[in-house]
């Protein structure tokens, strides 16, 4: 029987979703997304969702979308995990895919990392963040510390750095001058190994915090990230960004997001604020003042 003349119901409805229309309509749906679920962006679609029922057996395109098992079960309450929590934040405006962060900036006598990852200078040990190192007989690189902080309705993973209270020195506590990461001169080259696998391999966006100038650890995690493709955000204090010597670091901020603030949590707001309302943030070294 038409599942036209059929009479309101489920039978008609069941009817609808076997009918050729609603076929063409789901192979419209499927090549759109391209086969990837349009709300977590991550997962193969499985199911086509009703974003409306305003317009049920004449729906238009933007009354659907592509879903994904999971996410078509979260939708209806049949499971309390959300897919779309775990999927990456796509930059506004270059398209790139964020899920998984790096904080540049001094270590050396400095917590400011724990105004955005909670914890960050608990000695590696907090229970919110396991162990930031792994045993180094087995893996001798930082770990990535998953669901840290939430943005635009996602949660991201910590790259690093991580510091090492290896001699009783944290990479946030200046007890000595000579070593003042945790690490003697023969474990140099640890740290940059570390440095490099993070930035290379296990984040998308380095956000870097400079408030003086002699930050150099930072200016190479600054240039290495942009020579990889790397989402880059400079941010630099209210203060230090109006003196001579900020001036003279013109070239870090070509082609990152650049922007000022008072402190590193109120850029790290800002930016994300930027993302999701895509608010216009170009990469030409403009300020935009948080």
């Amino acid at each position: 029987m038409d599942w036209k003349r059929m009479p309101e119901g489920k039978e008609k409805y069941a009817a609808y979703l076997c009918s050729r229309e609603w076929s063409i309509l789901k192979e419209a749906v499927k090549c759109r997304s391209a086969g990837v679920c349009e709300r977590c962006e991550v997962n193969t679609m499985d199911h086509v969702h009703h974003l409306t029922y305003q317009r049920k057996y004449a729906e238009k395109l933007e009354d659907l979308q592509a879903c994904c098992k999971q996410c078509h079960e979260f939708i209806h309450g049949k499971s309390d995990v959300d897919p779309a929590q775990d999927s990456p934040v796509t930059m506004p405006w270059c398209g790139r895919k964020v899920k998984s962060f790096y904080l540049a900036g001094k270590i050396t006598g400095t917590d400011w990392r724990d105004q955005i990852v909670d914890g960050w200078s608990e000695q590696n040990h907090s229970n919110n963040y396991f162990q930031a190192f792994f045993e180094y007989e087995d893996c001798p690189f930082w770990a990535v510390v998953p669901n840290v902080v939430s943005v635009c309705g996602k949660r991201l993973n910590y790259a690093g750095p991580w510091w090492n209270d290896f001699d009783s020195c944290g990479h946030s506590v200046s007890r000595n001058s000579e070593s003042p990461h945790g690490y003697g001169c023969d474990r140099r080259r640890e740290v940059f190994c570390n440095v490099s696998m993070a930035l290379q391999f296990h984040c998308d966006l380095v956000f870097a915090w400079i408030d003086s100038a002699d930050c150099y650890g930072t200016i190479f995690e600054i240039g290495f990230a942009k020579s990889i493709g790397k989402v880059v955000v400079v941010a630099m204090s209210d203060e230090f960004a109006s003196t001579p010597a900020a001036n003279e670091m013109w070239l870090l901020k070509e082609g990152s997001y650049f922007l000022t603030a008072k402190t590193p949590a109120c850029a790290w707001k800002f930016f994300w604020e930027c993302v999701s309302s895509e608010k216009e943030l170009s990469t030409d070294g403009t300020h935009k003042t948080a």
